[in-house]
């Protein structure tokens, strides 16, 4: 459990941003988010009806407060994450609702020992049922939210247990044949660097001498020291350094992207400029590019089974959901 706790079950559409990508649906859809229109202001304390249930504003800010703090432009963005918010809850009220019908409850037990496991880093009850009013919670409506995420959970393992889980050879054939990029390795580098490390607090001047001192050493290895030497006496990355700042093969997304960025530009055997990242300075050598390799279908049979059930449940929830939505008696007030 998080402060952000309202914000954790996004039941339909977080299980659709998991695993492969969902399946284009055949049924109804909720309608696209109103991006551009003000929201209304004052905001109303009453966000929605789904079915008669209401939904608080109050909860609607906790979720778009998460969004928000994704958003490069708060304010150009803030209809779009309130709205986008007030979506997400009324799935998740839906979701619940269909779940209550079918008689589908949580655990009692294991209700009390998510509570228990919230509680844990709070020293006394005083801290806890301070950190409950600031989320406008009290302990038994906390209890509730717990109750109502593990119903939610229930009603889509129940709906992905229906999706199936056998899958034959010619749909895991096909399956690979038509997403052939996801068994695909990628290119990987071979690569070395030196980190100047910045604390996060250096003042501005403290920070240009540790540049000026990266450029330095740069010049050193432009005429002619050895990087991997240089790396051993001065790289900040205590796991590299020892190596001569050699770093373990890597393929894109598994550096930040200033580091990928120049490390990608360079050919085998250049050294970067001077690369900035949050960790500090860096100066990057590139040793070798290695070529993708395809994954053969029978190492890949596991993952392509994973994928294709995985698809399935995330297309038979999509489905439930616009059926949902679509014979839903749903009033929106933002």
């Amino acid at each position: 459990m998080t402060r952000r706790l309202l914000a954790l079950v996004l039941a339909a559409f977080a299980a659709c941003g998991r695993g492969a990508a969902p399946a284009p649906s055949t049924g109804p859809l909720p309608p696209a988010i109103d991006a551009q229109t003000p929201l209304p202001d004052p905001l109303p304390k009453i966000a929605a009806k789904v079915n008669g249930q209401t939904l608080p504003t109050a909860y609607v800010e906790i979720v778009a407060r998460r969004l928000l703090e994704e958003s490069g432009d708060q304010a150009q963005d803030r209809p779009f994450a309130y709205r986008r918010a007030l979506q997400q809850l009324i799935v998740r009220e839906l979701l619940l609702q269909e779940a209550l019908a079918r008689n589908i409850k949580a655990d009692d037990a294991k209700v009390e020992t998510a509570y228990n496991e919230a509680r844990v880093p709070y020293p006394d009850d005083r801290a806890w049922l301070s950190f409950l009013a600031n989320q406008g919670l009290d302990a038994d409506a906390f209890r509730r939210e717990i109750r109502a995420q593990q119903t939610i959970a229930a009603l889509t393992q129940a709906e992905g247990a229906l999706a199936g889980r056998d899958v034959d050879d010619k749909e895991a054939r096909a399956y690979y044949d038509e997403h052939p990029e996801r068994f695909e390795t990628g290119e990987r580098l071979r690569a070395s660097h030196i980190l100047i490390r910045v604390p996060g607090e250096a003042p501005p001047p403290e920070r240009e001498a540790l540049r000026k001192r990266t450029q330095g050493l740069q010049d050193r290895i432009a005429g002619g020291e050895d990087f991997a030497t240089l790396a051993r006496q001065f790289s900040g990355d205590v796991g590299s350094a020892p190596k001569g700042g050699e770093l373990d093969v890597f393929h894109r997304g598994q550096m930040v992207p200033a580091f990928e960025a120049a490390v990608y530009a360079l050919k085998p055997g250049e050294v970067s400029g001077v690369v900035e990242t949050p960790f500090g300075f860096h100066l990057i050598k590139l040793h070798e590019r290695i070529p993708g390799l395809k994954v053969p279908f029978e190492a890949a049979r596991e993952r392509l089974v994973q994928a294709i059930v995985e698809e399935r449940r995330n297309k038979r929830i999509e489905q439930l959901v616009g059926q949902l939505w679509a014979h839903a008696r749903i009033e929106t007030h933002l």
